[in-house]
């Protein structure tokens, strides 16, 4: 994501030899950006310009951690 971008979700998340990351990212004139990654592959990255698709992207992705959480991987 971009130098200008501003951060409003994250989650970094490991099982001590996988790698997950969730993040959403204010960025200017183009609205937000939200990106997935699965051991520094993107999976996923999606721009919206709709503050509620935004909200909608962070509720999964907070979601997804909760359950990666409840499975043992932890912050990091």
């Amino acid at each position: 994501m971009g130098s200008n971008s501003r951060r409003v979700f994250s989650r970094d998340l490991t099982d001590g030899s996988h790698h997950r990351r969730f993040a959403v990212e204010r960025a200017p004139e183009i609205g937000w950006q939200d990106r997935e990654e699965s051991d520094a592959e993107v999976i996923r990255q999606m721009t919206y310009d709709d503050w509620h698709r935004v909200e909608l992207a962070i509720h999964g992705f907070a979601i997804e951690a909760a359950e990666l959480k409840r499975r043992g991987w932890h912050e990091g």
